[in-house]
């Protein structure tokens, strides 16, 4: 894997729902074919450090109202395997909770570097959300094969520690990713589900049509079909037995403050 190291340019960026939007990392190691940020040649395969993040966002921060909306993950994961060498991320949430910013961190590497900073996820006061993503392939195929992975231990030990959580799906992909099963090994919680996004004439198509034919090749009509006519039978059935509950699986995407206790 490729690793450049640089100094950050741009500190924040904002989302249309306010937020406020912090790289720490930029770029994934592992490259799954559905993902629509793979079209950016710099984004692929290859992970950027921002190497002065933590003294930037000292220098700054005393300017940023206290409780602004502050969002880890945006490009890159916060719990990149590197994480464990460099530290950012921790320097970064120190300072964020110092100031009594609300955080929500997305981590979507299947490691456990987000346990060595429970002392600050669980510190006094605090207000932080994790979004755990459960859909990289690899997780996914462990689990089928052994009914866990160290993604699921993670997410179940931060529930256990009283923090914050939710795990999204996104995308189900049907006859691979058993919705209800990874549900229940996520007892308390929410899970969020978003359909496979497979049009044709885009780079995620051909990629995500190649991968079921080399590794699920009894699924490849059934992609082509949600391809071409853009129905996916099997999330529709998910979507009709769950939205609009206030249950475990969620038919939406969670954003701040729409992350409820399971009714």
């Amino acid at each position: 894997m490729k690793i450049n190291k640089v100094k950050t340019k741009e500190l924040f960026h904002k989302n249309q729902a306010g937020e406020w939007l912090l790289n720490i990392y930029y770029g994934c190691d592992l490259v799954c074919p559905y993902c629509y940020w793979q079209v950016d040649e710099e984004w692929a395969n290859q992970i950027t450090v921002y190497t002065d993040v933590v003294e930037r966002l000292a220098a700054e921060i005393d300017n940023i109202p206290k409780h602004t909306k502050i969002s880890l993950g945006w490009k890159g994961n916060p719990y990149t395997s590197i994480e464990r060498e460099y530290e950012l991320t921790r320097g970064c949430l120190k300072l964020l909770f110092e100031h009594e910013m609300d955080v929500t961190v997305s981590a979507s590497r299947g490691n456990d570097i987000i346990l060595r900073d429970l002392d600050l996820l669980t510190a006094p006061g605090v207000h932080v959300m994790v979004i755990m993503e459960m859909t990289r392939l690899d997780i996914v195929k462990e689990f089928n094969e052994t009914g866990t992975h160290v993604a699921f231990e993670v997410a179940n030990t931060l529930k256990q520690n009283g923090v914050n959580i939710c795990a999204t799906v996104s995308p189900v992909m049907p006859g691979i990713t058993d919705v209800e099963k990874m549900a229940a090994a996520l007892p308390g919680i929410p899970v969020h589900i978003a359909k496979l996004d497979i049009r044709p004439g885009t780079m995620w198509n051909e990629k995500t049509l190649a991968y079921v034919k080399e590794n699920y090749p009894h699924l490849y009509q059934q992609y082509e079909e949600i391809a071409r006519t853009g129905e996916d039978p099997y999330f529709e059935s998910l979507k009709e037995k769950y939205e609009g509950g206030s249950g475990q699986i969620r038919t939406y995407l969670p954003f701040w403050d729409e992350i409820p206790e399971i009714g």
